[in-house]
């Protein structure tokens, strides 16, 4: 009876430490993407103040550079990672997301910034179609 009860306690408090720790899903966004004039490729704005853009070198690079920043407003926000979804049809359909864990309860208890950088590289065709979404 007395394990019975300790699991229910601990079931509880972590239910409240979770819904009350102040991280939250938001719902996917998409970031906007717009076609860069100097270089060959594209800049990307997104939320949790991200900027980036998705570039090649050269037409004859077989790989893109996805480089940006997420600049989150506390120190409890953090960047989870990314998967990248190429659909084998011409031209790619590329799908990037990036995962957030955004955090309300950072901004009392450490609002200051922070600055996480992301950088990878995908290897598709020049003609490639992007998609990218924020989770």
């Amino acid at each position: 009876m007395k394990k019975i009860i300790q699991k229910e306690m601990l079931i509880i408090a972590l239910f409240c430490f979770i819904g009350f720790s102040g991280c939250m899903v938001k719902p996917v966004q998409e970031g906007e993407l717009t076609l860069l004039s100097g270089k060959f490729g594209y800049d990307v704005k997104g939320p949790y103040g991200f900027t980036g853009t998705i570039t090649k070198e050269s037409i004859d690079m077989a790989e893109w550079e996805f480089s940006g920043e997420f600049i989150f407003p506390n120190q409890l926000c953090f960047y989870l990672g990314k998967t990248v979804l190429i659909a084998e049809s011409y031209p790619e359909q590329i799908t990037i997301r990036l995962y957030v864990l955004y955090s309300i309860l950072g901004q009392i208890l450490a609002p200051k910034d922070k600055e996480v950088p992301v950088q990878f590289k995908i290897k598709a065709s020049n003609d490639a179609r992007f998609r990218v979404l924020f989770h």
